[in-house]
């Protein structure tokens, strides 16, 4: 008996630190999967012309409870009973209630994040740091001196200028070969410029006529190798790099047109893009009426089901560069927001 009891109680030392790495991983994991999902059901609502609406996790309070009661009893014969009697008993409740704030995103900084483009500097910086050019300029970019992307705000015609993906394309091969670069130039009051760098010396000749062949698609000056870059949809002068950069907005809205509409649902949804044999998909979100038994993400809405594949690895690519841009534009907080908490049981 007495084993028994220091057993018990041995076992009644802290569970904190003993839930620590569990807990960890495992709310990781879901808040992962559940930002994961929260981006691809706003893309297909704006696919429906539905709001996206976006909701952050704030807080997580993870509360335990352990307790346990042990209990004994020993007697010995007397001349009122007649008999010796003993007991042991022991009993334990365990109680793990967290309670989890979620954020509603709202306010006028969060909508300028979301509404206004992305600066060309910021877009610039994450390729300078190694970042792919070919996705970013695919996603973030609307065009470039006047060379189109695929367009969210020209109606028409939306495929892109098949030059654009070309020079895309060669960019991407110039940025592996150390033939572009950026730069960042003070000016007069302080004022910073982008330059962009074409390099022509000490390189192979097949590289370049790449870099002429990029300077051709956009129409840059041949005898120039550096380049002003600003804002601006279409071309100034041969000088200038005019990039016309998407708002995190329109680049859900440009993913949403990539989205597989069942035909019984499509007069509720918006044109998507018309993409011919000759024109890679970038991205696309696959339906149906059941469940994938595997995705990357998936969400239910208005009764079918909208996933991307896990074997899909250009479209995670570009969804998870979708996540990563948001988080970078998303400066925004607001003390004031509404806050929604629930203890799960």
């Amino acid at each position: 008996m007495v084993i028994g009891v220091c057993t018990l109680l041995a076992s009644c030392g802290s569970y904190g630190p003993k839930s620590m790495d569990r807990d960890q991983l495992d709310y990781g994991q879901s808040i992962g999967d559940n930002w994961k999902n929260q981006m691809l059901a706003n893309i297909v609502k704006i696919r429906f012309v539905d709001m996206p609406v976006f909701v952050d996790v704030g807080s997580i309070v993870s509360g335990y409870s352990l307790s346990t009661t042990v209990s004994g009893r020993l007697g010995f014969a007397d001349s009122f009973t007649g008999g010796d009697s003993q007991g042991l008993g022991a009993s334990g409740t365990y109680t793990d209630r967290p309670t989890v704030t979620y954020m509603p995103k709202t306010g006028d900084a969060y909508l300028r994040a979301i509404l206004e483009p992305v600066n060309p500097k910021s877009l610039l910086a994450l390729i300078q740091a190694g970042y792919s050019a070919e996705l970013l300029f695919t996603w973030a970019v609307e065009s470039i001196n006047g060379v189109h992307n695929w367009s969210v705000t020209r109606k028409g015609s939306t495929a892109p200028n098949p030059e654009f993906y070309e020079f895309v394309g060669l960019l991407q091969e110039l940025q592996y070969l150390g033939a572009v670069g950026f730069e960042l130039v003070t000016e007069e009051e302080s004022r910073q410029t982008i330059v962009f760098v074409l390099n022509k010396e000490g390189l192979a000749e097949s590289t370049i006529q790449k870099s002429h062949r990029v300077g051709e698609i956009i129409g840059l000056d041949e005898n120039t190798d550096r380049f002003r870059v600003l804002y601006a949809p279409f071309k100034t002068d041969p000088k200038t790099l005019a990039m016309q950069t998407r708002s995190v907005i329109q680049m859900m809205s440009a993913m949403a047109g990539f989205v597989d509409v069942p035909a019984e649902v499509a007069a509720h949804a918006a044109p998507g893009y018309d993409v011919v044999q000759s024109v890679n998909r970038p991205f696309h979100v696959h339906s149906g009426p059941d469940r994938p038994k595997e995705s990357f993400a998936e969400v239910k809405y208005m009764d079918h089901w909208y996933w991307i594949e896990n074997s899909d690895m250009e479209s995670k690519r570009v969804f998870t560069l979708m996540l990563f841009i948001t988080t970078l534009t998303n400066q925004a907080s607001d003390d004031n927001a509404p806050v929604l908490t629930i203890p799960t049981q």
